[in-house]
């Protein structure tokens, strides 16, 4: 952090963004923007927020894509645009929400969910009969 402190400013929501400044070389902003370009990303802040929530979250979980804390997921722009205007209009609670839910739905059938309450409930009757 600068001395006179971070430059902050607000959004509508009324919360606070510090900006911050860091220094590359042409080589790496020139791998930056031929990646961002690759992936249709269009916004270099974006990126860069991405790829830091995406490096702490594989340090914390190790080298695979996958571990205790869960799956860091990476979509495009769009992709993040679309499913934060779903929940703003109130198709989806929330981002994570509505992306578990998709997931749910292509692993679990819905004869292995209707299999599962009802043997849930089965169950839950024979608790209830014991107490």
């Amino acid at each position: 952090m600068r001395e006179d402190g971070p430059a902050l400013k607000g959004d509508e929501m009324g919360d606070k963004e510090i900006t911050i400044s860091i220094r590359m070389g042409t080589e790496d902003i020139q791998m930056m923007e031929d990646f961002m370009s690759e992936k249709g990303i269009d916004s270099r802040s974006r990126f860069v927020r991405d790829a830091i929530a995406g490096y702490i979250s594989s340090q914390r979980v190790g080298t695979g894509g996958a571990g205790k804390s869960g799956i860091f997921v990476r979509f495009k722009e769009v992709q993040m645009e679309t499913l934060r205007l779903m929940v703003e209009d109130g198709t989806a609670f929330d981002e994570e929400e509505y992306i578990r839910k998709c997931v749910l739905e292509r692993l679990v059938s819905s004869e292995a969910e209707a299999d599962s309450a009802g043997r849930a409930f089965k169950a839950a009757q024979m608790a209830s009969k014991m107490k």
